[in-house]
């Protein structure tokens, strides 16, 4: 949504998030009760190598790793699934486990980013606060594609 400085803010529920696992099921995020989604690169695109001589190379990397931050709403029905999700990548096969990909499309951009590779770094932090508090995954992918 757009406001008066002519720049957009976005949550989850501005943009369509989408997670899929072919063994698990298809859920939107997005309407699922909120939240936000942060998408980290965990390589660099340059770095510099200087010679013996004194010279500075430019060397251009191929990183298209890296993590997902995603906060959804305690119980919810995003975090429902999300759990349903884990628990699943948890007992199966090796071979199953990086079969998800995890979708964003942003209408006002008009720009759709896929994750592929898609597993959690980790089991999700578990919060208790007195108002209802959100559920954090870490999620990592293995390639980033936008469009």
């Amino acid at each position: 949504m757009a406001n008066k400085q002519g720049f957009a803010t976005y949550s989850l529920l501005d943009v369509v998030s989408t997670i899929n696992h072919p063994d698990v099921g298809k859920f939107v995020l997005s309407n699922g009760g909120g939240g936000q989604i942060t998408i980290s690169a965990a390589g660099d695109l340059f770095s510099n190598t200087k010679t013996a001589t004194g010279y500075v190379t430019i060397n251009k990397m191929k990183s298209e790793d890296g993590v997902a931050q995603l906060e959804l709403p305690n119980n919810s029905e995003s975090d429902i699934f999300m759990r349903k999700w884990v628990a699943y990548l948890k007992s199966c096969a090796t071979k199953r486990s990086a079969l998800s990909t995890l979708t964003v499309f942003d209408p006002v951009a008009n720009r759709t980013i896929t994750l592929n590779g898609v597993v959690p770094q980790k089991e999700p932090d578990e919060g208790y606060q007195q108002t209802a508090g959100n559920r954090t995954y870490a999620l990592l992918y293995a390639e980033k594609i936008v469009k």
